[in-house]
């Protein structure tokens, strides 16, 4: 095969090596760390598997790597099977143009200009115990007996953190559905008017079938980012991921392997810091890598026939 004979192949070829220096090479280093017993600084030993041995039969690393996985799969179904349909709606009022839609758009889009750190010290001045208006205004109304820490109710410590990503996430989806939604016909749009279909009838049944790829394709990004959760946990529960890790996550747990517990690189690690948390991470890339490959290759098999 000659590039001269095929001149589009220069055009893929810089991104082409970007990527594999950025994104493939760092993947297989991992790979290959995670053979070894290692901190990262001086000699390491290959183990073999050894690493992914001890991860699945270490009680405590076991405890904490299916805890974390369990939180993570909790906040995929609350963000695919709550949030996105949550997300359809509010696009369905943008395209149909309710009155004062700019503004509830822009609204529900404001979140995504403002960091991570300051949505959380924004929630902790509605919500703490201490300084929380939340908690005053129950105070005033004659609920006073109902106040507490809401950042921290005991047992309902992932609705908060999935509460919070959630504001701050909702205006993200809601933009490429309103997208997909005005790319639809218009002929298809007049003509269910003409049959005489709803407001909720062309909803279910004109515009969610017509944009099922883009929904699919949000679907698999809402999982991906339920399974890479790490600012929220970390910053409302620290390094630890909260009272018992009720907020613990997997990158925080890899987060924790490999830096230890007392700030990164500069707290309390093992001598197989960086030989296990690199198996974490391989473990964590597989399981997100695999699960959103078969959930495209299902829903587009599904759309082809």
């Amino acid at each position: 095969m000659s590039l001269r004979n095929k001149p589009y192949l220069w055009f893929i070829l810089p991104g082409f090596i970007l990527y594999s220096l950025f994104v493939i090479y760092p993947i297989f280093s991992a790979a290959q760390l995670s053979l070894f017993h290692s901190n990262g600084f001086g000699d390491k030993a290959f183990v073999g598997l050894d690493n992914y041995v001890e991860l699945f039969s270490n009680p405590e690393l076991k405890h904490q790597f299916l805890n974390a996985l369990k939180h993570n799969l909790f906040l995929v179904v609350l963000n695919v099977g709550l949030l996105i349909p949550i997300q359809l709606y509010f696009a369905y009022i943008i395209y149909t143009k309710v009155k004062g839609y700019r503004f509830f758009q822009t609204m529900i889009f404001a979140p995504q200009f403002i960091t991570t750190s300051v949505i959380v010290f924004l929630a902790s001045l509605i919500f703490d115990q201490n300084i929380g208006i939340f908690n005053n205004l129950l105070s005033e109304i004659g609920l006073g007996e109902y106040t507490r820490n809401w950042l921290g109710v005991p047992g309902y410590e992932m609705i908060t953190l999935f509460v919070i990503n959630a504001w701050t996430g909702v205006g993200f989806s809601m933009i490429y559905f309103v997208a997909a939604m005005k790319m639809l016909s218009d002929e298809v749009m007049e003509a269910s008017y003409l049959d005489g279909a709803g407001y909720w009838r062309r909803f279910f049944s004109v515009i969610i079938p017509q944009i099922r790829s883009s929904i699919v394709n949000i679907a698999v990004i809402s999982y991906i980012a339920s399974m890479t959760l790490f600012d929220f946990s970390y910053l409302l529960g620290g390094v630890s991921g909260g009272i018992d890790n009720k907020m613990d996550v997997m990158t925080l747990f890899f987060y924790r392997i490999t830096f230890g517990t007392n700030g990164a690189m500069g707290g309390t690690v093992s001598s197989n810091s960086v030989g296990m948390g690199t198996t974490i991470a391989c473990v964590m890339f597989a399981i997100i890598f695999i699960v959103a490959l078969i959930q495209l290759r299902l829903s587009y098999r599904k759309e082809e026939q």
